[in-house]
């Protein structure tokens, strides 16, 4: 969902730390509201963590050590999330009272407060203006368009895939599957209103290009295939169902699904 709140706060916090270019710098964030950045050697499933040291009156963000973590756009995504925690009123206001929390890799957690700070983070990363331009001209983007939006904003190709479809207007969906196991994936409002928010498979349909690409594509190629609407969804009839796909490597691939209409 696109929450206008949490996009006002993210576009705020820019405007007051000028951090206005793009990628956003989010030490240049931190700085501006006194908040410590702390590199830790973690292991491989720690994301980051906030947390309010009462006795110096400061906020410190642990995370991954930039030197030797090996997911920098994942790294990015968690300090922003952090930083949620830090500019959402009753998410500070809960870490002042002594509260913690844990948090997940980016977009898994159902908590509302972690799928509160991920929108924000989201928002923080990928202002609304890198992607409504083209959105309000055409009503849609290409998976093309959403990877070169990741390269520029410096964040993972799938949050920028999860960012789409929380602004788009057009029945799509984002799908991350690894070796052709659907792990998991994110419907617009659009798509929800219509009744195709929910896929009714758990595994990639065998025509997928995500299936073909995972075994002889090259990380970054696009390919794109025309489907049945009884592919993905419990329902037959004249609509078809537009795959394009990514690799993203280690197996995973990425394929942004837009309804047609036959």
């Amino acid at each position: 969902m696109f929450d206008p709140r949490l996009e006002r706060l993210a576009q705020d916090v820019r405007h007051a730390a000028k951090a206005m270019t793009l990628p956003v710098n989010l030490e240049q964030i931190a700085a501006f509201d006194d908040i410590l950045l702390q590199p830790i050697a973690v292991h491989a499933d720690f994301n980051g963590k906030i947390e309010f040291l009462p006795d110096e009156n400061v906020f410190v963000i642990f995370h991954p050590d930039p030197a030797t973590y090996e997911y920098p756009t994942r790294l990015r995504f968690s300090i922003a999330h952090e930083l949620g925690h830090f500019y959402i009123d009753e998410h500070r206001e809960a870490l002042v009272r002594g509260e913690s929390h844990s948090s997940a890799a980016p977009f898994r957690s159902k908590n509302p407060r972690e799928v509160e700070a991920d929108e924000f983070a989201a928002a923080l990363l990928i202002p609304a203006s890198t992607m409504d331009g083209s959105i309000n001209k055409r009503g849609f983007l290409t998976l093309a368009e959403i990877c070169r939006t990741a390269t520029v904003c410096r964040v993972s190709r799938y949050a920028a895939g999860i960012r789409y479809v929380r602004m788009a207007s057009e029945v799509c969906q984002i799908v991350l599957a690894h070796q052709g196991v659907i792990k998991s994936y994110f419907s617009s409002d659009e798509a929800h209103l219509s009744g195709f928010g929910k896929l009714s498979v758990d595994r990639l349909h065998p025509t997928s290009p995500a299936r073909h690409v995972n075994a002889f594509g090259d990380i970054g190629e696009i390919r794109e295939q025309d489907h049945p609407i009884e592919n993905w969804f419990d329902r037959s009839g004249g609509k078809r169902v537009w795959e394009s796909c990514t690799l993203l490597g280690e197996g995973y691939s990425l394929s942004l699904l837009s309804l047609e209409e036959n």
